[in-house]
């Protein structure tokens, strides 16, 4: 197994708390911003209010800043875990696969003349069922289209792929070596683990990779080698209907 880590450390923040705080004073000055009411009545009135009267309500450029800052904070926290995000990703890939099983079947469904002609073809023995195949195939359009057969591999690929990621993501939030690596790993760049930009798994390679922005990135090699399944175990597994 190999990990590779990426990246250097960014700069801690402000949590939730901060936010409430900075969210506060502005709202405060909202609220105080109600004087101008006030400031017209005594304006009908034919009073003058002093220079300076509004100056308790402004809103200065270090409460945006701080504002934003906590914002910006709260964004990059890491109230998720990895388990928790590779047990999303992974419930995010099932639901991939099983849209992409529902594809599956109706690309099948829109082929399934061959296997009417199939059975035609491999009973008829003598001319005349030979001219009765050819009555029915006359008869009944049984070819098949380029695009049927486009979309019948493009579903059984996404079924693999899929099929792939939930597998590679639920293996990872399984494996506290690699849930931890990531945390620890979060926490010291004071980066959220769900801000990744991206996260990847390459099966002929065994590459695990979860990656931030600012070329922040995590690498696992090797750890799934006990999880594959192979084509024979598939196919020698799977039950056929006609």
């Amino acid at each position: 197994m190999f990990l590779s880590v990426l990246g250097q450390a960014a700069h801690a923040d402000e949590t939730v708390d901060n936010l409430y705080n900075a969210a506060d004073a502005i709202r405060q000055k909202l609220e105080l911003s109600n004087h101008a009411w006030t400031v017209d009545m005594h304006a009908h009135q034919g009073n003058i209010v002093e220079t300076g009267v509004s100056n308790e309500a402004m809103i200065n450029e270090t409460m945006v800043v701080q504002y934003n800052n906590a914002i910006q904070t709260v964004l990059n926290t890491s109230y998720l875990t990895a388990k928790d995000v590779f047990e999303e990703k992974h419930n995010e890939a099932v639901d991939n696969m099983h849209m992409a099983i529902d594809d599956l079947m109706g690309a099948t469904t829109k082929l399934s003349t061959v296997s009417v002609v199939a059975e035609l073809a491999v009973n008829a023995d003598t001319t005349q069922e030979q001219l009765q195949v050819q009555q029915a195939l006359a008869q009944t359009d049984m070819t098949i289209t380029e695009t049927d057969v486009n979309n019948y591999n493009t579903a059984l690929n996404d079924v693999e792929k899929f099929a792939q990621q939930a597998g590679a993501f639920l293996s990872a939030a399984q494996d506290d070596s690699i849930t931890s690596a990531v945390d620890n790993y979060s926490a010291q760049n004071n980066i959220a683990v769900a801000s990744y930009s991206a996260i990847e798994y390459t099966q002929d390679i065994d590459k695990f990779v979860i990656s931030y922005d600012n070329d922040l990135y995590m690498s696992f090699s090797g750890f799934f080698q006990n999880k594959m399944v192979s084509a024979d175990d598939i196919y020698n597994n799977t039950a056929y209907m006609q």
